[in-house]
């Protein structure tokens, strides 16, 4: 975890050099709507093929050699930039790539983790691991804000990756993973197997619709539509902030207690913090006064953090090893589309009407969120 901490550095500047030359290449917002879209696509299907060899295979290789290829991609795109403005069609390949080894090695990591610690200790592992990726990547963004060069931050990043690849190679290597030639899990096989475990099916039902009610982009939408570039810097050092610290009281608690009551909890907390400030927001007064806004980012965010991040260590403790690579990356790429289905969704209704259109209907998709989800009755930590 310590050494994967470092790639998750690297992945987080990567992020930020990505949208620099996306832009450039292509006017502004289509630049960022294409280079999500194609993330998106090439994610999903990459974790669902992945992940069904990594139940078969050692899934060793599967994480350190999309690793490497990684840091093998930022030195190309180094070197692409260092000589002028990235060409469209190596942006479309460079993403492309980019995505399918996240998406092969995701599943891999699972798998890895899984190996390395006691049965019990599976759901505990994946909360250091949620917490690890979040803390990275925010020391990745002021990484490469502190370097300031796309180039320079391409050119190190690579290189980390790199080394963070071999070293995951030698640490991992002691750890016994027995291949199973003979499984061969399709959608056809997971779907009954899920559907037959209830802590499980209850734990895959609440996941899903999390990805769809919790408004990811909400907070750029609302800053964009009501023009209010001023606050942007706050607004999501807060909610930066708010996420690690929603991780971190996740990690510190444990899957100990009612997961239930957590849910509940975190998820009201966060509805009914909608539905107070949105008033405020969509009034204007609360943009004026930057304390308070960053307060109630914070917060949001930090519940939204914790709610998202619990049902995912959940999984990992209940999910069968037989099938953990299956539904890994199934779960994977159904996040990863119903949440860009869900962005897409809230920026058209943003564009067409307006933030306080947008406001209102997030409030009640999350009312709608708690009923469908059975108000996260039956979540387990056995």
């Amino acid at each position: 975890m310590g050494v994967l901490t470092v790639n998750a550095v690297s992945l987080g500047a990567r992020e930020i050099t990505r949208l620099g030359y996306a832009t450039d290449t292509l006017d502004r917002e289509f630049g960022v709507g294409v280079v999500a879209v194609i993330w998106a696509a090439c994610l999903a299907v990459s974790s669902v093929v992945a992940g069904r060899r990594m139940d078969a295979r050692d899934p060793r290789p599967f994480l350190v050699g999309p690793i490497v290829l990684a840091g093998a991609l930022c030195a190309a795109n180094a070197w692409i930039l260092n000589r002028g403005p990235m060409p469209l069609g190596w942006l479309i390949a460079s993403t492309t790539i980019e995505a399918i080894t996240f998406g092969v090695a995701t599943p891999a990591l699972l798998k890895v983790q899984a190996a390395t610690v006691q049965p019990g200790a599976r759901g505990e592992a994946e909360t250091v691991n949620i917490l690890r990726s979040g803390v990275g990547a925010a020391l990745g963004t002021v990484v490469a804000g502190v370097i300031g060069d796309d180039v320079t931050t391409l050119a190190l990043s690579g290189a980390t990756s790199v080394a963070v690849g071999a070293a995951t190679a030698v640490i991992t290597a002691p750890v016994s993973i027995a291949a199973r030639p003979g499984i061969r899990r399709g959608l056809r096989d997971l779907v009954p197997a899920v559907r037959t475990r209830t802590a499980l099916r209850r734990t895959v039902s609440v996941d899903l619709v999390l990805a769809v009610v919790l408004p990811t982009q909400f907070l750029a939408l609302v800053i964009v539509d009501l023009d209010a570039p001023e606050v942007a810097t706050v607004a999501f050092t807060a909610s930066l902030l708010g996420v690690l610290l929603g991780r971190l009281v996740l990690t510190v608690a444990g899957l100990h207690g009612s997961p239930t009551r957590r849910m509940r909890a975190g998820y009201l907390g966060y509805a009914a913090l909608c539905a107070v400030t949105t008033p405020a927001l969509i009034g204007g007064w609360i943009l004026e006064r930057s304390v308070l806004l960053a307060v109630v980012v914070f917060v949001g965010s930090a519940l939204i953090s914790f709610v998202q991040s619990l049902p995912i260590a959940l999984l990992q403790q209940q999910v069968p090893e037989e099938f953990r690579g299956s539904l890994s990356g199934a779960m994977t790429a159904a996040r990863s589309l119903l949440a860009g289905a869900a962005a897409v969704a809230c920026t058209v209704l943003t564009y067409i009407h307006n933030a306080a259109v947008l406001a209102a209907a997030v409030t009640a998709t999350l009312v709608a969120g708690y009923l469908v989800a059975g108000r996260f009755q039956g979540l387990t930590t056995d």
